[in-house]
């Protein structure tokens, strides 16, 4: 109560002590005449005496600053600039190029032979990745990720000839058959 006793008074004090007394007046500048003729002869002025031309001097002109940043750093450029790992590339493994076919981005361990037709001019066989999606093979394809081709397809499986690096620089090839029935 006090509180709310001592808020009332002190809003009563500053509102009648705000209040009363005149505001001030503006005070008036006088403005030097202006000439009608904006383009007439000026008329000369009578010379002033050597203390009022020490008065009557203007400032030096204010040189206009141009800004270079040759040489300096960037302010909007972040201090720290995290960049991204390379990846590391294990050894032995080759990467895919850009335009290899969906087959050639495929391991041959995750492809499954599900289809074989061999008694033709032009054999044909069919294998399926691990979302069942069906690739058809013929003698030449390429397939897997080893830079292999399809050499060979007969009634029981495919051989895919592989090229590997067994050391550095020397490369070397295998054959890998992929069989319609397990044994």
């Amino acid at each position: 109560m006090k509180k709310w006793g001592a808020a009332l008074l002190l809003s009563v004090i500053l509102g009648i002590g705000g209040c009363g007394g005149e505001a001030p007046k503006p005070t008036k500048v006088a403005m030097p005449p202006v000439d009608k003729k904006a383009g007439g002869p000026v008329p000369a002025k009578a010379p002033a005496s050597p203390a009022a031309e020490v008065k009557a001097e203007s400032p030096p002109p204010a040189v206009a600053y141009t800004y270079n940043p040759k040489g300096k750093v960037n302010p909007f450029k972040p201090l720290v600039v995290e960049k991204p790992a390379a990846p590391v590339k294990p050894k032995g493994v080759e990467e895919i190029p850009p335009d290899a076919t969906p087959l050639e981005r495929i391991d041959l361990d995750k492809l499954k032979l599900v289809a074989v037709v061999w008694n033709i001019p032009e054999p044909k066989a069919m294998v399926e990745d691990s979302a069942g999606k069906g690739y058809i093979l013929t003698k030449g394809t390429p397939i897997g990720k080893h830079r292999g081709q399809v050499s060979r397809i007969f009634a029981a499986g495919v051989v895919v000839t592989e090229k590997y690096e067994a050391t550095p620089g020397t490369m070397k090839t295998r054959e890998v058959t992929l069989k319609l029935y397990a044994d």
